[in-house]
C-alpha cells in the first residue's frame, strides 16, 4: 500500500475519533456533567494536535500529493475538506481558549461562591464550539470521499 494512503487512512480514523469525542462531550454538557465535557473535548484537542505534528512529519518524510494525477472533481472536495478542517481548527481553537476563560466560574464549578460567567462569554464559547462540532463534521464527510478517491486511484477498490 501506498505510504500516503496508509497516513491518510490513519488520518480518516483520527478525524472521526475527534468527532466522536466532541458528540460525547456535547451530550456530558447536555447532561450538566462539566468535567467530563472539558475532559473529552481537551481529548478530541489533543488528537488534533497530535495530527498536525504528525502531517508536518509526513510532508518532511512523504511530501506532498500529486494532485495532477486527481480529477478536478477530486481536487474541489479535497479543497473543500481542507476549508472545513480549518474553520474546525479556528473555531476549537476558540472554544478551548473561551472555555478555559469560564473555569472558574460558577457556570462550571456549580459553587455559588464562584462568580457567574458573563453570559456573552458562555455564549462565545458555546457558538465556537458548535461551529467547530459542525465543520469536523463536514470534514470528516469530505474526507471520507477523498479516502475513496485516493483508494480508487490506487487500484484498491
Amino acid at each position: 500500500m501506498d505510504p500516503k494512503v496508509l497516513f491518510w487512512t490513519g488520518s480518516f480514523a483520527n478525524l472521526v475519533a475527534i468527532v466522536a469525542l466532541a458528540f460525547a462531550g456535547v451530550r456530558a454538557r447536555r447532561s450538566g456533567n462539566i468535567q467530563l465535557h472539558r475532559r473529552l473535548m481537551l481529548s478530541g484537542a489533543g488528537l488534533v494536535g497530535l495530527f498536525l505534528v504528525a502531517y508536518v512529519l509526513k510532508l518532511a518524510i512523504l511530501g506532498r500529493e500529486d494532485l495532477s494525477t486527481w480529477s478536478p472533481y477530486a481536487v474541489w472536495v479535497l479543497r473543500f475538506h481542507e476549508a472545513c478542517v480549518l474553520v474546525m481548527l479556528v473555531a476549537g481553537g476558540l472554544a478551548v481558549r473561551r472555555g478555559l476563560v469560564l473555569a472558574g466560574t460558577r457556570n462550571v464549578t456549580r459553587d455559588p461562591a464562584d462568580p457567574v460567567a458573563a453570559p456573552e462569554r458562555a455564549r462565545g464559547h458555546r457558538g465556537s464550539g458548535k461551529l467547530a462540532v459542525a465543520a469536523a463534521v463536514m470534514g470528516v464527510l469530505f474526507a471520507a470521499v477523498v479516502l475513496f478517491d485516493m483508494y480508487w486511484r490506487a487500484g484498491l477498490l
